[in-house]
């Protein structure tokens, strides 16, 4: 059983990663972290305490699971480094040197980036490397996301990542052979669109999530996946690859 922590348990995917893993047995949810001062800091949700203050708790799991904001993500992300405890991270819009400080990061513990852990998308990353390779040369290849008013990154992490694995199988480059287009309206829950543009045809391959709950179930099996693993950056494949081998 892996201990985690749980930060921004009052946020979208922080409320329901903590709904998720306090009802599964394979879980042990250690404590949450809050935003400091905040009225809710010493209460219990879904039977779990809420710590403003990281360093008090840490030592208590193995693992945090961290979808918040870039600022207390780089926060965690030290804490982790500091007292040897994994980390599984899908907060976005990072900067470069952000980004290095993760990679840093991974050589001394575990380490998960995933922008989109929903299983779907990752198992539509997979196809969609098929499709690349196949098709690389003959066709453009655009992909369009759409996503709710507030998101502030664009292209979505999840837009990136799907062209970095396609431009990756097929040895294209990701900046200059795929092109990203985004839209931020009303309240569209997250959508991808990839396009294989040809003469006289057209495929179009399209992910919907009608909630965010596919994505908290995807962290929880993502916190079981990185139960014992050593330091080193692993992926959402890593864990769809775990299930197809069981």
């Amino acid at each position: 059983m892996v201990k985690v922590i749980i930060t921004a348990p009052k946020g979208k995917m922080g409320s329901l990663i903590l709904k998720e893993a306090a009802g599964r047995p394979s879980l042990d949810v250690a404590g949450a972290l809050g935003r400091p001062g905040a009225d809710y800091i010493g209460t219990e949700i879904c039977g779990v305490k809420v710590s403003g203050d990281l360093e008090q708790i840490i030592d208590q799991c193995d693992l945090v699971i961290d979808f918040s904001t870039v600022e207390n993500s780089m926060a965690v992300l030290r804490s982790c480094v500091a007292h040897g405890k994994g980390l599984i991270c899908g907060t976005t819009g990072f900067t470069d040197e952000q980004e290095a400080e993760f990679r840093k990061a991974a050589e001394t513990i575990p380490m998960m980036r995933a922008s989109n852990t929903s299983y779907m998308v990752n198992v539509l990353s997979k196809m969609l490397e098929l499709g690349a390779r196949a098709l690389s040369g003959l066709c453009d290849i655009d992909i369009l996301d759409m996503h709710d008013r507030k998101k502030k990154d664009a292209p979505s992490g999840t837009a990136k990542e799907l062209g970095d694995s396609m431009a990756k199988a097929a040895r294209l480059s990701p900046e200059t052979d795929i092109t990203y287009h985004s839209l931020r309206a009303g309240d569209i829950s997250s959508t991808h669109t990839v396009f294989f543009t040809g003469f006289g045809e057209r495929i179009e391959v399209t992910h919907r999530a009608y909630n965010w709950e596919c994505f908290a179930n995807g962290a929880c099996e993502a916190a079981r996946f990185m139960e014992g693993k050593g330091p080193g950056s692993y992926t959402m494949s890593d864990v769809i690859a775990g299930e197809m081998a069981l």
